[in-house]
């Protein structure tokens, strides 16, 4: 018997493309990429439903907006339903009180990158990975949010998901040795637009140092807007690479035009040619690194290990976005590890998508 048998029936990408049409949940910016996601396997969106009611009875994307109330009426028997919204598990639960048996068809949000961590293959050959994790976290909040996060993957069920009430804002959890402290220099790897950055200083009433790096040209060019109009040349230093474990160089690969968050970096030609620097290089000669933050869509392993020499001298705080890929979410903290042992490992998430869980390290001695 399977050890995730109590959780209920596992639910795959298989069972989502077992439907034949679509309706989105969410009439925003997060529905087109569940869009291009199923248009990719061949399936079509027929119809946006969204609790806004501005936004009722009016297209979007070229299609109708309808009221949830019209969803069991107008949903056929082959027709499914995504969740193309950050409340995942406030609109499942809604929709779980309103469908009746057609809540089975409800499904979470799904692109490229998410729909790998569903169903049976995405959990049940790492029992042992995942107990070891389990074993490896420093509190039990973040014992409970691993719990709902596997049987939220498990089933395909947003309701399963738990928030970790710890969890106090973008990259901030609630304990004295988690996070940047006052006069840190701080490594923003994946700086977007600013936005992170602006956090930490405003946390720290401005006082510490900020590296951030961004490689993406649109991303860079509104981070240096993001300085100048906050006025803190003094304090940001803005650098147009990514962070790797080697210096070389790599593509950006994206799907949107500007600013785009969920850029991915690849070895092969094609798209705009970056430069990779090891962090362990670009602060060889700087003051001690206080506390990190990587979140670069699936490149985590590479800054790492770019940056033991940093982890094991200087020991800084560490937040690190563990969600790109399933099997992140016991490698990386695997591999902290080995690069710098002695760590205490929390668990928790994304304020807004509870399903993107964050890493949150810091010195056992701290």
């Amino acid at each position: 018997m399977s050890p995730y048998s109590t959780l209920g029936a596992p639910r795959g990408l298989d069972d989502v493309l077992a439907c034949e049409r679509f309706v989105l949940f969410g009439a925003g910016g997060a529905a087109g990429e569940v869009e291009r996601f199923l248009a990719a396997h061949g399936k079509s969106v027929i119809a946006f439903a969204d609790n806004a009611a501005a936004k009722q009875g009016t297209t979007f994307r070229g299609k109708p907006v309808w009221a949830p109330s019209e969803l069991g009426n107008r949903l056929g028997a082959r027709d499914a339903i995504v969740i193309a919204s950050a409340y995942q598990t406030e609109i499942a639960s809604q929709l779980a009180d309103t469908l009746g048996p057609a809540a089975s068809r409800v499904f979470p949000f799904l692109s490229g990158m998410f729909a790998p961590q569903f169903g049976r293959q995405a959990v049940e050959p790492y029992t042992d990975e995942l107990g070891r994790l389990r074993e490896r976290l420093s509190d039990e909040e973040s014992k409970t949010y691993l719990d709902a996060l596997i049987a939220f993957r498990w089933t395909m069920d947003a309701r399963r998901l738990r928030r970790n009430p710890r969890l106090t804002g973008f990259y901030a959890y609630d304990a004295p040795h988690l996070g940047p402290k006052p006069g840190d220099l701080i490594i923003d790897c994946g700086a977007y637009t600013g936005d992170t950055a602006l956090l930490y200083l405003k946390r720290l009433d401005g006082n510490a140092q900020i590296v951030a790096l961004e490689p993406v040209p649109a991303n860079f060019s509104e981070l240096i807007e993001t300085i100048a109009r906050e006025g803190l040349a003094g304090r940001i230093t803005p650098l147009p690479l990514g962070a790797g474990e080697t210096p070389s160089s790599a593509h950006i690969a994206s799907d949107e035009d500007g600013a785009d968050p969920r850029a991915t970096l690849r070895k092969n030609a094609g798209g705009i040619e970056i430069r990779l620097e090891t962090l362990d290089c670009l602060l060889s000669a700087g003051p001690r690194v206080g506390f990190i933050k990587i979140d670069v869509e699936g490149f985590e392993p590479a800054v790492l290990r770019g940056a033991r020499r940093i982890l094991g001298q200087d020991r800084p705080g560490l937040a690190v976005a563990a969600y790109h890929l399933p099997e992140h979410l016991w490698q990386l903290p695997q591999l902290i590890d080995e690069l710098a042992p002695g760590y205490r490992l929390h668990l928790g998430h994304h304020p807004a998508s509870v399903f993107e869980c964050e890493l949150f390290l810091g010195r056992a001695d701290a």
